[in-house]
């Protein structure tokens, strides 16, 4: 079993911005009565590190106590090893809202008070949480930037933290080299700090990127190393670990006997500690050994026995494992009854736990016991099921990725630190105000009682002020970053969806010009070259009037595009726009009509309703197929006139409905005749028709048609 890398970047994060954890909690506890506050805080500092791992509930109730204690006490330095104290031990409790929370009011701090200590240490964590919530790219900025604070501190412990921080995010990236070489880098800077923890962790951490990469005699001889300081350091924990790693490279070896060996020592000191969880494990690593020297019996005993513990334990993801490799030893053994048992089991576990990739393995095996028992059928399906979770399972990991990187990482950097100056100018501007007026009562009024209270009076209320101003600041920060993330991300996914449909008009355009090219140069007859130009005219009116709405589109959100209202003759706008779509209609056999009476006069930009009325038409012709009919008619109701385009088109489903308008849907669809689209005309109605005082929407219903209204003031 490998130490899991995210507790491992905690643990190594932890043991080298902490004291030593040997020293004994009762000590610190009776020094209690210190009475000077800076003094006490570094002693309330002092207890939360040494509970990390002992008790949380108590490390955070002494970093609590230590931040009340420095806010009282008015030093930033104070404030900020306080709130990164709170921030360590709500990440360590899994309070990610609460960490990040007292992060953000350490990092505002750090820029208000200048240091580059804190600065780097800020940095630092904000890589680590960063890492725990696997925004990698996010993490590898904030430790690369924690770095570049670190470069004129004599003391290597920041550096050492932040190389080892990014060597986990690359191990977790899958960049192998990138990682070891920060580990490395951190193992040569450790060789100067002589600290036998890290330098015990750092072993581990590149033993396992060589047993990952089955450089086995390399990994082992890391793991050698790292033995010899963990029994110096009678660290029976991590001693545990390192027998089971190496045991599972022997293994690896197919060297059975001495993987025993050292699964029988790991084993042995979780009897020794109680530790029923890593007995079970123990277990589990040696059922599995037997399974591999092909004692089947011995294995199935060894599995059973870490099967009922973690029953016991209520342990669901270990349980998955022991019923994975049992139904693996039945299934060889052709005992499929229970083969099915346990295989069915651990479905049903991967499926409550949502663990695909377990679920996955498990119907892997269901199709070799179907195929085992002749019923190719049920093999066949579990094969399908198998081959679509795998496939959905890398979907997934690839649009994780996508959205991440066009969504957090730059916009969120830019804002953040823009606003955090800002906070910092204000905040320094008050500050410099209060140490005025504080002087000023000081050095009028030293001797008088009545002066001295009214100045702390002052100060009490200017320190509550200042408190609160900062909260409202991060509200306002963390707004700030959503939106702008939401902002980026949208434009980026129009931008995409424009490049896509700009690319096709295109190509149709240079194909079907190559293709006339090379019938004139045959010298072919004039009908091919007709229908060629139809296809080249079509494909050029199409991408014109792509082009068209995009450059109003983005006239209208640079705020170019000029309103002007005034009395619209509709009867006349729509008696033009028919004669212009006319010849389209007919080429499809589709009437064209409308019932609107002539002086039917409405109020609005003529342009922008001309827009509306050309889209919508544009739209019910592409829908509409042969023989098919699109009628434009209007209404008058108090203030308003409605005007709708129906159609006897295709129709639209219910769930479509809700994606148009929006520029963040990515709805298109082909038209009856392949007509391809970007959605960006519906997108330009609603805008036009919002800026002229109106609404737009459609009634529609699959393979009946649809009616899009709209409404304009009344003249």
């Amino acid at each position: 079993m490998q130490l899991p890398l995210k507790l491992a970047l905690l643990l190594l994060t932890l043991s080298i911005t902490s004291i030593s954890a040997n020293a004994k909690i009762n000590d610190a506890k009776n020094q209690t009565s210190i009475t000077k506050d800076s003094l006490k805080i570094e002693h309330y500092l002092n207890l939360s590190r040494k509970y990390y791992t002992v008790k949380t509930d108590s490390a955070i109730y002494y970093a609590e106590k230590a931040l009340q204690l420095s806010q009282n006490s008015n030093s930033l330095k104070l404030i900020i090893e306080s709130q990164l104290e709170c921030f360590y031990n709500f990440s360590i409790n899994s309070d990610m809202a609460k960490a990040r929370k007292a992060l953000n009011e350490a990092e505002a701090m750090a820029y208000i008070l200048n240091d580059s200590l804190s600065i780097c240490r800020v940095h630092s964590c904000l890589g680590y949480h960063y890492a725990l919530t696997s925004k990698y790219d996010s993490a590898i900025y904030q430790y690369n930037k924690s770095l570049e604070f670190c470069k004129s501190q004599k003391d290597n412990r920041n550096k050492i933290s932040n190389l080892i921080g990014l060597g986990h995010v690359y191990y977790e990236r899958g960049d192998l080299e990138l990682a070891l070489s920060k580990y490395i880098e951190a193992f040569q800077y450790n060789e100067v700090q002589e600290n036998d923890e890290t330098k015990l962790n750092l072993l581990i951490s590149m033993a396992n990127i060589y047993a990952g990469e089955h450089q086995n005699e390399k990994a082992i001889s890391y793991y050698n190393q790292a033995m010899v300081i963990a029994l110096e350091l009678k660290n029976e924990d991590t001693l545990s670990v390192l027998y089971n790693n190496s045991a599972i490279i022997y293994q690896d070896n197919l060297n059975f006997n001495k993987a025993l060996l050292f699964y029988g020592k790991s084993l042995e000191i979780e009897k020794k500690a109680n530790n029923k969880a890593g007995i079970a494990l123990c277990l589990n690593n040696i059922g599995e050994n037997y399974f591999k020297m092909g004692n089947t019996d011995k294995a199935i005993v060894f599995l059973l026995e870490a099967l009922s513990s973690n029953r016991e334990l209520q342990l669901d993801t270990e349980i998955i494992y022991n019923l994975e490799t049992l139904s693996q030893i039945h299934l060889s053994l052709g005992n499929f009854k229970q083969a099915f048992s346990y295989l069915e089991e651990g479905i049903a576990l991967t499926k409550k736990l949502k663990t695909r990739g377990k679920r996955s393995d498990l119907l892997k095996l269901l199709a070799e016991y179907y195929n085992k028992t002749d019923n190719y059928k049920k093999a066949y399906a579990s094969i399908i099921a198998y081959n679509s979770l795998n496939d959905s399972i890398q979907k997934k990991s690839r649009t994780d990725k996508i959205v991440e990187l066009q969504a957090q990482f730059d916009s969120e950097k830019k804002e953040k630190e823009n606003e955090i100056l800002r906070i910092s100018n204000q905040f320094t501007q008050e500050k410099l105000a209060k140490e005025r007026i504080r002087t000023n009562y000081l050095f009028l009024f030293s001797f008088l009682a009545f002066a001295v209270i009214i100045l702390i009076f002052i100060l009490l209320r200017s320190k509550i002020n200042i408190h609160n101003r900062i909260q409202v600041f991060n509200g306002k920060l963390e707004e700030s970053n959503a939106n702008l993330k939401i902002t980026n991300a949208t434009k980026d996914k129009f931008f995409s969806i424009i490049a896509h449909d700009l690319r096709s008009p295109f190509n149709a355009i240079l194909g079907f010009s190559e293709l006339i090219k090379n019938e004139v140069k045959n010298g072919k007859d004039l009908k091919t070259i007709e229908e060629y130009n139809a296809n080249i005219n079509e494909s050029a009116t199409s991408l014109f009037t792509l082009l068209e709405n995009l450059l109003q589109w983005a006239n209208d959100q640079r705020g170019i595009l000029k309103f002007t209202p005034t009395q619209i003759d509709l009867y006349d706008l729509i008696q033009s726009n028919l004669a212009i779509f006319k010849l389209r209609a007919t080429d499809k056999s589709i009437k064209l009509f409308s019932d609107i009476k002539p002086n039917t006069v409405a109020f609005g930009d003529v342009n922008m309703v001309n827009t509306i009325i050309r889209n919508l038409i544009s739209n019910a012709l592409k829908f509409t197929k042969a023989n098919g009919e699109i009628i434009l008619s209007t209404i008058s109701e108090g203030n308003f006139i409605y005007l709708s385009v129906k159609d006897t088109g295709i129709g639209i489903s219910k769930n479509d409905q809700d994606k148009l308008f929006r520029l963040d849907g990515n709805f298109t669809t082909m038209g009856t005749k392949d007509e391809s689209g970007s959605g960006l005309g519906l997108i330009l109605c609603k805008e036009f028709v919002k800026k002229n005082g109106g609404e737009i929407w459609v009634e529609s219903e699959e393979n009946k048609g649809s009616k899009f209204i709209f409404s304009l003031k009344s003249a």
